[in-house]
């Protein structure tokens, strides 16, 4: 090369180098001081999300130019790939367990030196670890919704039973005593919403609790970090997948003592509200409609029924806040970010109801029975990072219903359903 040719290159060379160094002094992408406008996008309630922000503004200002879109759960996903693809991305969004594997590559990773391990893991409930990723986490726990046992005190108490039952074999004895029927056999009044998929809401929810209950984590990352299922593959346990399966099988099958459901009956939770099914598994998130849609039942919020001498375990559906690759000002969302899944962000959430996914936040439920029971469900929350949502239902319902018609043996349809779930993430 010329001197002119070798003058330019160097310079150029140089220009670089001082880029790098300058971008990795001031911080990277999350090297910004000041917050600045920052857009959120997400399906919570508006009116919960900005009381939440209105009450840390008080001791934040850096929060003013932040701004929350509800948008409709239906077509969240679309509109985000959508907006994403074009451009348009908000800067950040609320994002479940169930949609991370589907956005993980549309998403900015918090490193590890922004957000240390250690400190995470001490801020977030257990099931944020499924945030957790080699180099960061995907998100930052915002919320979680925990799975509980709603309980019809009047339906209980008829049949002689003061407390609704903390283990799954006390349900079993249970069932008998307090479903009836009518001449033909048909279903008067249920025990409990389990056995069947179409009509019981969070079947696939209350069937993964039983399951992780026996020690099966259904999903996992392998040496590799790439994400497998391991249903039915859980050497200390063999067969335990199988067992969680055939129990919850039991309550639709008309030849067991404690046959409770089937697929006449009207959905779970409207059965339930009608006072015609004495136990429901439902989330936290749906004491309110309960009460909204029967103001007069009686009825109260306790922990899931456990296996006994296990370890205490329950399914939630955990919301995290996510920095979009597409982020305008990534700086900024990394700051709020972090204010709203913070010790006063999570006070906030408390007062309106929700369940915070931080476990280092003392919050007073003395005054409220069932806001306690979430509470101390949120603590056992477990989860799998899902690979697609509506495929899975499938393959979960087709494991039950082939148990329920004989077509398969328990131990066969979870076989098929692990193979099943490994194509998806073979996709």
């Amino acid at each position: 090369m010329s001197i002119f040719q070798i003058a330019v290159t160097a310079l150029f060379i140089a220009f670089v180098i001082m880029g790098v160094g300058a971008f990795a002094i001031l911080g990277g992408v999350f090297g910004q001081s000041q917050v600045g406008p920052v857009s959120i996008w997400g399906t919570m309630d508006r009116e919960v999300f900005d009381a939440m922000l209105t009450e840390l503004r008080t001791a934040d200002d850096d929060l003013k130019e932040v701004a929350y879109t509800k948008k409709n759960p239906q077509t969240y996903a679309a509109e985000l790939v959508n907006a994403m693809a074009s451009g348009q991305s908000p800067d950040l969004f609320l994002i479940t367990q169930e949609e991370i594997y589907g956005f993980s590559d549309k998403i900015l990773i918090i490193p590890y030196g922004d957000v240390s391990q250690a400190e995470y893991l001490a801020s977030f409930v257990d099931e944020g670890n499924l945030f957790l990723g080699a180099q960061g986490t995907f998100a930052l726990p915002f919320a979680i919704d925990p799975l509980v046992m709603y309980w019809n005190r009047d339906l209980l108490a008829a049949a002689g039973v003061a407390e609704p039952p903390q283990y799954w074999n006390e349900l079993i004895a249970l069932a008998p005593r307090i479903s009836s029927f009518d001449a033909t056999q048909n279903i008067k009044r249920s025990a409990v919403s389990l056995g069947g998929w179409n009509n019981i809401r969070n079947a696939k929810a209350i069937l993964s609790s039983l399951i992780m209950q026996t020690g099966d984590t259904i999903v996992t990352r392998g040496q590799d970090g790439k994400l497998q299922a391991v249903l039915g593959q859980t050497l200390e346990r063999e067969g335990a997948a199988a067992s969680a399966l055939r129990f919850y099988s039991e309550f639709g099958n008309p030849s067991k003592q404690n046959y409770s459901w089937n697929k006449s009956l009207q959905s779970s939770e409207r059965a339930f509200a009608a006072g015609q099914v004495a136990i429901y598994f439902g989330f936290a998130g749906e004491y309110k409609q309960i009460t909204e849609r029967n103001p007069n039942l009686r009825f109260y919020a306790a922990r899931l029924p456990q296996i006994e001498g296990g370890t205490p375990m329950t399914y939630g559906s955990l919301t995290g806040i996510a920095i979009s690759r597409g982020a305008q000002n990534p700086a900024g969302a990394l700051a709020v970010a972090k204010s709203l899944t913070g010790p006063d962000a999570a006070a906030a959430l408390a007062v309106k109801g929700l369940v915070p996914a931080r476990r280092d936040v003392e919050i007073d439920t003395s005054g409220n029975a069932a806001a306690a029971a979430f509470a101390q469900s949120a603590l056992i929350a477990r989860g799998w990072v899902d690979p697609d949502p509506k495929a899975t239902d499938s393959i979960f319902k087709r494991m039950v219903e082939s148990t329920l018609s004989g077509g398969s043996t328990p131990t066969q349809a979870i076989f098929d359903a692990a193979q099943e779930l490994n194509r998806l993430f073979g996709k």
